[in-house]
């Protein structure tokens, strides 16, 4: 009888040996399946530039904010809280704190490494546009620098001007695309630089007449990313890159609703 209780003791052993063992190879699997708790504890940053991200029927919407919002719920996550700020503040703050991101932002050489990146979720081709009346005929960039500009401050758009060495005193700053279209229309300018897509949807948004504008210089052209900050750890990186990727199809739908061109997909 002693030895009956003995073995059967030997077996128990063995089981519990063996089925803790297994609970510790299974363990990082399970934890594969979980997304880090910092994935919720993000603050999101966005300007007012539609189509990307604007004000409507006070919802925030756009290209980047619907594309967003796609991620997480693809991802059966929580909509996070997107806060609307001028473009310079949501750059610092996403450039200068943990658990930031920023909605969204030309990728460029010199800020690759400043940001982790997610996307691209579109294209930017950056004008010059001015009154029609101005009959502006420019054949080359000198020609350009006589003339004044309003520009967002900070912008990918302004940057792209200071690069190719437009005037600084010819180049009057403002916090947000609509402040520098109502200088061009006042003409306390003579040009604004902006995303032709940007300016199509603003001609909306303010009820004027497009077709007495026009564009009288290309600057550049850009692709947009969620930026994060750098300090995001990578898997998380990695989650949002591998769920923007998985809803591509959701993505082309968000850019057709919002009518952007096909050659800033």
């Amino acid at each position: 009888m002693v030895y009956l209780v003995l073995y059967v003791y030997l077996l128990m052993k063995k089981f519990i040996l063996k089925s803790m063992v297994l609970f510790f190879l299974i363990l990082p699997q399970l934890k594969a399946f979980q997304y880090p708790s910092s994935i919720e504890n993000i603050s999101f940053y966005t300007e007012n530039y539609p189509p990307s991200n604007y004000i409507e029927n006070d919802k925030l919407k756009g290209i980047s904010v619907d594309t967003l919002k796609a991620i997480w719920k693809h991802l059966n996550i929580p909509e996070q809280k997107i806060f609307l700020v001028p473009w310079v503040r949501g750059y610092r703050f996403t450039l200068d704190n943990n658990n930031t991101a920023l909605l969204t932002v030309s990728k460029t050489q010199a800020r690759e490494h400043l940001f982790k990146w997610v996307g691209p979720f579109f294209s930017s081709t950056y004008v010059l546009i001015a009154k029609k009346s101005k009959n502006f005929n420019f054949s080359s960039l000198g020609q350009v620098f006589d003339y004044t500009v309003a520009t967002v401050q900070g912008d990918i758009s302004e940057i792209s001007l200071q690069q190719v060495g437009f005037p600084s005193p010819n180049m009057a700053t403002t916090f947000q695309l609509k402040q520098a279209f109502l200088m061009m229309q006042a003409d306390r300018v003579d040009m604004i630089v902006v995303a032709t897509h940007g300016f199509a949807h603003l001609a909306t948004q303010l009820k004027f007449d497009a077709n007495e504008y026009e564009q009288v210089w290309v600057v550049n052209k850009k692709a947009n990313y969620l930026a994060f900050n750098i300090n995001t750890p990578d898997n998380v990186i990695e989650i949002y890159q591998t769920a923007f990727d998985d809803i591509a199809k959701q993505r082309l739908s968000i850019k057709e609703h919002y009518k952007l061109s096909q050659a800033d997909y």
